[in-house]
């Protein structure tokens, strides 16, 4: 009955009733699991969150610098959360003693600086002010995870969607890290949103108007100018979407040469994301330094200080990334390692091969689901592969990287395999309702 009642809203109806659900349940998320509150939960990654505090107060105090760069406040005796402690107490600062960070383009400073004096007309306090945006950064990353959970159970079932949700809820390195807002976690979502939205739009309409592969552009570059950092993981993760319809097309044997198109399409336009935001920092490290040659130079240092040299070997660094013991989810107390949750992965696709083959057939289509799962296991490691120093030294960030690809993707599989058993338990005669599978209704 409320099927029923539900499709006979009209459509932008339900997108506004949806839209609320969603922002509800991202707002009660973050207070529930009091993520507005560095002080209960701790932080992650201080010394890089003092640059965004830095930049904060640079422009509540109406101050400037060439290039708009984050930065800190040079004082004497300094403490890696220095910037944050001078925000909070709302300490004077000098002008002059504010030093530029060069090696990112840094927006996330600029869109907290403005929404700082937007949340001091509300409250003076600084540690007020500083909550109010740790709740901001974290209902945006519940947000955009709610998106994608609905997502993935409109396609493989209800309980695919809750295990999507459960992999960001059990994630102790995203719960501390989505209060960070230098690394801006939900803006790590955003490619992955975009290339969800094309594929919705070539479903729903057999073909992408050019204003979706522009959102594909906006969302790569608004991602690049809060930091390249794990580019490829994101790069490939707006993918995942319109790879699982292409594999689901061949599998099929139904049209799959418009679904690589788009693939094309989108890829472009995320390259083109990236090279604007690449433009962009140009632009402001001219302007910090007044000359082009040192400008490119700089950009050339910070590129290639992660990416090039170390002591250890490609294969050294996966390995000590996949066999680490540290729990990417923690489930009471359970703890899942990486190679835990590959081996439950895998075997969550067997069983669910082994069913279909006894006649209890998944909720969407399980070549799709794998290939998302195989995408899930390669983004995080691309990273490993193409930034091998920079993984080598920043061993406190690089684990997070499960829990964007390989966790949401593991749990969304032993979410759908618990669907297909229920749906199998279901009393004979009793039908089930039909599913659309990853490419349309026609596939």
């Amino acid at each position: 009955m409320i099927q029923n009642h539900w499709a006979r809203l009209p459509a932008p109806a339900r997108v506004l009733l949806t839209a609320a659900a969603l922002l509800l349940g991202a707002v009660a998320l973050t207070f529930a699991m009091h993520n507005q509150d560095t002080y209960r939960t701790g932080t992650w990654d201080e010394t890089s969150q003092s640059l965004v505090f830095g930049r904060i107060l640079q422009i509540q105090n109406h101050q400037s610098a060439p290039g708009g760069f984050l930065g800190n406040y040079l004082v004497e005796g300094r403490d890696p959360q220095q910037d944050r402690y001078l925000f909070r107490e709302n300490a004077p600062v000098r002008p002059e003693e504010y030093q530029p960070y060069t090696h990112q383009s840094g927006l996330q400073g600029l869109a907290f600086g403005w929404l700082n004096k937007v949340y001091s007309l509300i409250n003076q306090g600084g540690e007020a002010r500083e909550r109010m945006l740790y709740a901001t950064n974290a209902i945006l990353l519940y947000l955009a995870s709610l998106c994608l959970a609905a997502a993935a159970g409109r396609v493989f079932g209800p309980t695919a969607g809750l295990g999507f949700a459960a992999a960001v809820l059990c994630a102790p390195w995203v719960q501390r890290g989505m209060k960070n807002l230098y690394w801006c976690l939900w803006t790590w979502w955003l490619p992955a949103l975009a290339g969800l939205l094309v594929w919705q739009l070539a479903r729903r309409r057999g073909r992408v108007p050019g204003w979706g592969y522009g959102l594909v552009f906006g969302a790569v570059g608004l991602r690049c100018l809060c930091g390249f950092e794990f580019i490829s993981d994101f790069l490939i993760l707006c993918e995942a979407a319109l790879f699982a319809a292409w594999v689901d097309a061949l599998v099929r044997r139904a049209p799959a040469r418009p679904w690589f198109f788009r693939m094309v399409y989108t890829g472009f336009a995320a390259v083109g994301g990236f090279a604007a935001a690449l433009g962009v920092w140009f632009a402001q490290n001219v302007a910090y330094f007044g000359d082009a040659g040192e400008a490119w130079r700089s950009i050339l240092e910070a590129a290639t200080r992660h990416s090039l040299g170390g002591d250890a070997s490609i294969p050294a660094v996966i390995s000590l990334y996949l066999t680490s013991a540290d729990p990417v989810l923690q489930l009471g107390p359970v703890a899942l390692p990486p190679l835990a949750l590959i081996a439950l992965g895998a075997a969550g696709l067997a069983l669910m091969a082994l069913g279909q083959k006894f006649g209890l057939r998944p909720a969407g289509s399980l070549p799709a689901l794998a290939a998302l799962w195989c995408l899930g296991l390669l983004a995080p490691l691309s990273w490993m592969v193409l930034a091998k120093m920079h993984c080598q030294i920043h061993t406190h960030l690089v684990p997070i990287l499960w829990n964007f690809a390989l966790a949401p993707a593991t749990l969304t599989v032993l979410g759908a395999l618990v669907w297909q058993l229920a749906r199998g338990l279901r009393r004979p005669g009793r039908k089930n309702p039909r599913r659309e599978g990853p490419c349309g209704a026609d596939c």
